[in-house]
């Protein structure tokens, strides 16, 4: 399950943006996400998440999720 999250807030660092989206995954599925996708514009550091640069993804949005998901998708 991923969670997506925009704030385009420019006083906020992207490694603030992905730290407030983890904090809202928490809260909605009650457990830490380990991947986050963005834009490369947003590539950060996070401690406990990995953050992943993917294509598809728009400036300023953070998708968290787990990432023993994308490998199950992968399998199908």
């Amino acid at each position: 399950m991923f969670l997506g999250w925009f704030d385009d807030e420019k006083k906020k660092s992207s490694a603030e943006k992905i730290e407030e989206a983890v904090e809202r995954y928490v809260a909605r599925f009650g457990e830490a996400p380990n991947i986050c996708l963005v834009n490369a514009e947003d590539l950060a550091t996070c401690d406990g998440v990995e953050v992943k640069v993917a294509d598809y993804v728009r400036p300023n949005h953070f998708w968290v999720g787990r990432g023993e998901l994308l490998k199950t998708d992968a399998a199908a």
